[in-house]
């Protein structure tokens, strides 16, 4: 039985309400000051206990996908990409080297109406980063229709911290399913997931910079029909995600060529991830290698909200050509679940400037 699967889930609960009402029955018959009976009492509590953690544990893993199976969950799954939720008759065969695709369950990837598509659930395995992440990929009706079964998709990435608001609140896959149906946005896939170890290469460390400029990309192209190269790809992201958004098209603008950020700094981010090393921590500053190396194609969609507009600001003033940056200020605040107007905006915007494989 699956890790994910409902009817453990289900089982799980049972099981964790009938340890509960089994301890509150027999606590009263080992009543006493005795060491056999303080044993008994401890053994009741601390199996209750156990159990019923152990069914909420498994409960939000299998609403928020943070293992997909027994073997991600014990580390002995070394697939890169698992699709947990649907499947893709139309992708392209994977060979051994690539992606597996193992068809799973999950809470959110069922939740999506008719015609809107189809959300995947899935688990990324990086080989070059050694990183396992979560995340979950739309892909449009539009995907599986006769007239674009000899089209790659492009492809936009999505990086917030809150994936699940992402989902529900904001409800980009019923956003993008009526741009796209309207016409205003060509049929696209979003990869949703959360950032990673501030999206740098630390030495020593994480290599999550390599994880979104190689591993995820790699893992996509070989698991959907989507597009292979730079002009068909972009990136959205928020707060630690917008600085990752940004960076993805500045410093990997053969994989990234649009990006839609708004972040608190695209200074390089503080902690420990240069080890003490000036050089490495300039190349992950944005606004220094603006100003000291030569900028790639990019395009920029620079968000801002509130009173974050001195970040944006700066990074705007620092780009010249051939890479360029417009402007927008949205409303509500400066974060992917609260820009509920100004999505659509967000979407035709990086439309433009993405291109399909024929």
């Amino acid at each position: 039985m699956g890790l994910t699967d409902g009817p453990f889930v289900i089982l799980l609960g049972i099981l964790g309400f009938a340890a509960f009402v089994t301890c509150v029955v027999l606590l009263p018959l080992v009543a006493g000051r005795g060491v056999r009976q303080a044993s008994a009492r401890a053994g009741l509590v601390v199996g209750t206990q156990s159990v019923v953690v152990f069914a909420v544990l498994v409960a939000v893993n299998s609403s928020f996908g943070f293992f997909g199976s027994w073997a991600d969950l014990l580390g002995t799954d070394k697939s890169r990409v698992r699709v947990v939720g649907g499947t893709d008759a139309t992708a392209p065969p994977a060979a051994a080297a690539q992606p597996s695709l193992r068809p799973r369950s999950d809470t959110l990837s069922r939740g999506l109406p008719a015609g809107e598509g189809r959300l995947d659930a899935v688990v990324f395995h990086g080989l070059r980063s050694g990183i396992t992440a979560t995340g979950y990929v739309y892909v449009p009706p539009q995907y599986s229709h006769h007239a674009y079964r000899s089209r790659r998709l492009p492809v936009v990435l999505v990086l917030t911290a809150d994936v699940p608001g992402t989902l529900t609140r904001l409800r980009l896959p019923s956003v993008a399913a009526g741009q796209i149906a309207g016409g205003a946005v060509q049929p696209t896939v979003y990869v949703l997931m959360s950032p990673v170890g501030a999206c740098v290469d630390a030495p020593g460390g994480p290599q999550a910079g390599t994880f979104f400029a190689e591993d995820v990309p790699m893992a996509v192209t070989a698991s959907y029909r989507v597009a292979r190269d730079g002009p068909g790809w972009g990136v959205i992201g928020d707060a630690a995600g917008g600085y990752c958004a940004a960076r993805l098209a500045l410093r990997a603008g053969d994989r990234f060529t649009a990006a839609a950020c708004a972040a608190s700094s695209y200074g390089a981010p503080p902690g420990d991830l240069y080890g003490r090393s000036a050089a490495i921590r300039n190349e992950n500053d944005l606004l220094w290698t603006l100003g000291h190396r030569p900028p790639p194609p990019a395009h920029l969609l620079v968000i801002t909200a509130g009173g974050t507009t001195e970040p944006a600001r700066r990074l705007t003033a620092l780009v010249r050509p051939p890479a360029s940056a417009d402007s927008l200020t949205v409303t509500g605040g400066g974060t992917l679940p609260t820009w509920q107007r100004d999505l659509p905006a967000v979407l035709r915007w990086l439309s433009g400037r993405l291109s399909p494989e024929s």
